[in-house]
């Protein structure tokens, strides 16, 4: 929702939209495998994938059902027939349009933060990119759309679960899913223009010479989440 939202009203040159859009994900638990998915129905060519021990590449794009069953087999995607095995390392600096790392902290270090060809990284994971690799990865025109904003989907679906409980209500999953829809687009528009006022030299009020603490560089997504929260 977050990463569809964002390319819709900030395209990033070369990708304009997730439809046909080359995928790599880093992580196949609970927040990988969903996200594989949701790209997936999204039009999007998943084309690496990985668990801890090791990645699979199919630049064709993989059939993430046949990876799951794999995996329930064999305890492991590594070795799924019609694919390449890769390392997770590979995986994070392979050439694709969009790179998800959902799976643990500090897997984008200022060591291969210059090698990665994504040209937006999405991040699944809590903290999944160090500070040294924030700046290599702005200098180098890749923006990051941070953790703070991408995966508190769950965290907003619990909230959800304790309003309905304290409304003695059920919502229907349809309308679980449009409100969490309705939140994440709007609070990438929100991020999206506290991030232009920044750089603009603006405060989120639109006061000029109000910011002081990005200093005379540019600002990333991240600051400018933190800000807006």
């Amino acid at each position: 929702m977050a990463t569809e939202r964002y390319l819709e009203v900030a395209p990033v040159p070369g990708l304009a939209r997730i439809e046909g859009a080359r995928v790599c994900v880093q992580g196949m638990g609970d927040v990988g495998l969903v996200a594989a998915r949701a790209f997936a129905e999204a039009g999007a060519k998943v084309i690496a994938i990985s668990d801890s021990q090791g990645g699979i590449l199919n630049e064709d794009g993989i059939d993430l059902d046949a990876a799951v069953a794999y995996k329930a087999e064999h305890g492991t995607v590594v070795g799924l027939p019609d694919t390449l095995s890769i390392t997770n390392e590979d995986l994070l600096v392979h050439d694709c349009d969009i790179l998800v790392p959902a799976a643990v902290a500090r897997q984008i270090t200022a060591d291969n933060a210059p090698h990665i060809k994504a040209k937006l990284v999405v991040e699944g994971a809590n903290a999944p990119t160090t500070t040294a690799a924030d700046d290599i990865l702005l200098e180098r025109g890749i923006p990051v759309l941070p953790d703070i904003v991408v995966n508190a989907g769950g965290v907003t679906v619990s909230y959800f679960e304790w309003v309905q409980n304290i409304e003695n209500e059920e919502w229907e999953y349809d309308d679980v899913v449009r409100r969490l829809r309705q939140r994440m687009r709007r609070t990438i528009d929100d991020l999206i223009a506290c991030h232009s006022s920044m750089v603009a030299g603006r405060d989120v009020a639109g006061n000029a010479d109000s910011v002081t603490v990005v200093g005379d560089g540019p600002v990333d997504l991240r600051t400018a989440a933190l800000v807006l929260a």
